[in-house]
């Protein structure tokens, strides 16, 4: 790994803690969904929305975000057998800034719709419908990992459809911001590309405020776009997109320009305010010299100097940032302690205090100018938060923040040594010294920074040039500003609070917001690989041992104990952070041919076990598989990851068997009289209905592949 990409991670690590508790709690997006009936009848096709209600300050995106890397609203829908669903249909969007880019998003409460459409045959009765969301939010200068959630409703198919009263505001909703595909009848559109610049001419009268959302990313929304009036035809001008600065590739390159043509007011002889462009690429009509009118103007860019105030609050911020970083305890007790040392070297000489000072900023300074020299490359081939997709990265960091949160909560030591590192350079007389202490500084800031580190690095990593130094050398600029002060100003010293036992308190603290951070690191991870071979159960026991090794180094390795227990300590301590990271860590890729073995043969299609369903299934003759299971039963995880291979569940497909889970992890008294009956009073307990045979066949606690297709395989028979 190089030593960028360390500096990187390390950043990464320490920047997310303060992301992730300032956006910690409430989350920022309500999701609910809305049909359009309550009641539908057979082969009725119908409109089902995804509300979206977003926080103040936050915001979604559209298909095309404009950056080229967002994560858009999906639903994956989970029908009935013969159901059907059509495309998710995204509304007008708006445009706002991002961290120094353009993009195409949604703020306040928007609807996303999906048609349904019910088989002919659909029998009369109650149905669940499930909806698996998911989506991403994010404020001025960061973005949360991607939201999902899992929205369940249910509907009756009965023989006449009944309206839903709560989806009339989504029609509202949709009347205005969804595009109509009926142009009104006076105007006329056309599309061409010529010498990169891509334009849509629509002739006739447009409501004032009419804009062009491009749907295919053939545009570049971080070049200059423009507006024109040319003899009663408007123009809408942009570069095609080769693949912009933020990172985003190349667009399509299609025969037709798509998007969606929308006004803040209803369009000419219609009522609507949205409507869909779909025109091929060809000749420009009115190919006259524009006139210039007052929406003709090139479209305002974010990135140009002075655009908008989101340059300067997030500099204000980092400055902050930089000073708060001070009152960590690593960092507190040596302002005093360094200003001091700076009087005693200048010998009380006013003018040699102040140059010590500026020595020491200068140190300060250019260890941040160092970092975001080390950081900038990284830029072009990555996004702030995309290593985030990657299991082994949100690994690494999970135990970077729990090994700093037990470091803070007083279970052990590190960064201690860190404050010695260098001293002979520190210890030297003169400037130099003052110099080497200013860089040092900033390295023992590091192991405390996490809370404030973070906004530094996020806000910064979207700014291009001079400007992303500048951001990072703010913080740089708060780290220094009360050495700097005080040492124009040595008497203030006096004034500060003095260290103490309120320290230590403060620093413990400071932990629980670590411990968050590696809680919700958790759950990411849980979501990448915890289904894999049930890992989500190794995950946390791998996180114990961790924090076991973390223990025994803190309490044996100390200068207190004989150097033989010392050095037992560290060998345990060692062996067992082996244990946990082994026990954790993400799984090792597949054989392809393994991989493509087992991708060819279907997942079981584990129903919700009900007395009733169950007792049905058998009346009809059709051999079932019924798990008494618990997210709480260790045995239970473990016969989910070895028993259930490609090979079993081909057997379990090719024999017909119908698999049902009683899921005890929350109370279910009928799952527990189920298994009293069958003479069990603990779980796990896996039982086979053959057909015509009115016994239960219960399995054996513990599962193999091999055993389980023997054992039902020998009952199927008979």
């Amino acid at each position: 790994m190089t030593k960028p990409l360390l500096i990187a991670l390390l950043s990464l690590a320490l920047g997310l803690q303060s992301q992730l508790l300032a956006q910690f709690g409430k989350p920022k997006t309500q999701a609910a969904i809305i049909p359009e009936f309550t009641s539908v009848t057979p082969g009725q096709t119908f409109t089902i929305a995804l509300e979206l209600t977003h926080d103040k300050g936050w915001h979604s995106y559209f298909i095309n975000d404009g950056i080229g890397h967002s994560i858009i609203p999906e639903v994956e829908w989970k029908l009935p057998q013969s159901w059907s669903a059509g495309d998710l249909q995204f509304p007008a969007p708006h445009e706002f800034s991002f961290a120094g880019a353009q993009v195409y998003g949604y703020e306040g409460t928007n609807y996303f719709l999906t048609s349904i459409t019910v088989p002919e045959n659909a029998p009369d009765g109650p149905v669940e419908l499930v909806a698996d969301s998911s989506w991403q939010v994010c404020d001025d200068s960061s973005c949360l990992p991607p939201n999902g959630k899992e929205l369940t409703f249910s509907l009756t198919i009965a023989d006449t459809s009944v309206k839903n009263a709560e989806y009339n505001k989504v029609g509202q909703y949709k009347l205005e911001h969804f595009p109509s595909k009926e142009l009104p009848v006076n105007l006329q559109v056309s599309a061409q590309e010529n010498d990169e610049w891509i334009t849509l001419a629509i002739t006739g009268d447009l409501p004032k405020g009419t804009l062009f959302f491009e749907y295919d990313k053939q545009i570049d929304l971080q070049s200059p776009r423009h507006k024109e009036h040319i003899d009663g035809t408007t123009h809408f001008k942009g570069k095609r997109n080769q693949g912009n600065k933020l990172g985003g590739e190349a667009g399509p390159e299609l025969e037709n320009l798509r998007g969606i043509l929308y006004s803040p007011n209803t369009f000419k002889g219609s009522e609507h305010k949205a409507f869909w462009i779909d025109v091929p690429f060809g000749e420009i009509s009115s190919a006259t010299t524009p006139t210039v009118s007052a929406e003709s103007q090139p479209v305002k860019q974010l990135d140009e100097p002075g655009s908008d105030m989101g340059v300067p609050v997030v500099l204000g911020s980092l400055l902050l940032g930089g000073l708060i970083l001070n009152l960590m305890p690593c960092v507190f007790p040596v302002i005093g302690l360094k200003i001091m040392g700076f009087v005693q070297q200048a010998g009380e000489d006013s003018a040699k205090i102040k140059l010590h000072g500026l020595a020491f900023t200068a140190g300060v300074l250019l260890s941040f100018l160092a970092l975001a020299a080390a950081l900038y490359p990284l830029k072009a081939t990555t996004t702030l938060g995309a290593q985030l997709q990657e299991p082994w990265v949100v690994f690494i960091l999970m135990i970077v923040m729990l090994l700093l949160a037990l470091s803070m909560a007083g279970l052990f030591e590190i960064g201690a040594r860190a404050t010695s590192v260098g001293g002979k350079l520190t210890q030297k007389e003169g400037v130099s010294g003052s110099f080497f202490s200013g860089v040092l500084a900033v390295v023992i800031a590091t192991p405390c920074s996490a809370p404030f580190l973070g906004p530094a690095i996020g806000a910064a990593w979207n700014f291009e040039g001079p400007l992303f130094f500048l951001a990072l050398l703010m913080m740089g600029i708060g780290l220094a500003l009360p050495y700097i002060t005080l040492s124009f100003f040595p008497s203030l010293v006096n004034k500060l609070p003095r260290p103490g036992a309120w320290m230590e308190s403060f620093k413990q603290g400071m932990s629980f917001l670590l411990f968050a951070t590696v809680g919700y690191l958790i759950w990411i991870y849980n979501g990448q690989i915890g289904d894999v071979g049930q890992k989500g159960l190794a995950i946390m026991l791998g996180a114990t041992l961790i924090a076991l090794s973390a223990w025994i180094y803190g309490r044996w390795n100390t200068p207190a104990k004989k150097k033989q227990t010392q050095l037992t300590a560290k060998v345990l301590a060692l062996l067992t952070l082996l244990a946990g990271f082994w026990m954790a860590m993400p799984p090792k890729a597949e054989d392809p041919e393994v991989a493509a073995a087992e991708a060819a043969v279907p997942e079981l299609d584990w129903q919700k076990w009900t007395p009733e369903l169950e007792a049905e299934l058998r009346a009809a003759g059709t051999p079932v598989f019924v798990d008494f299971t618990a997210k709480w039963c260790l045995t239970c995880q473990t016969n989910k990851a070895a028993a259930y291979t490609a090979a079993t569940r081909k057997f379990f497909h090719d024999n017909g068997i119908v698999t049902l889970k009683a899921d005890m992890t929350k109370k279910n008294p009928q799952a527990t009289q189920a298994i009293h009956a069958l003479d069990r009073s603990a779980i796990p307990v896996n039982v086979l209905y053959a057909p015509n045979d009115e016994n239960p066949h219960v399995t054996r606690e513990v599962l193999t592949p091999d055993y389980l297709t023997d054992f039902i395989g020998s009952r199927l028979d008979k």
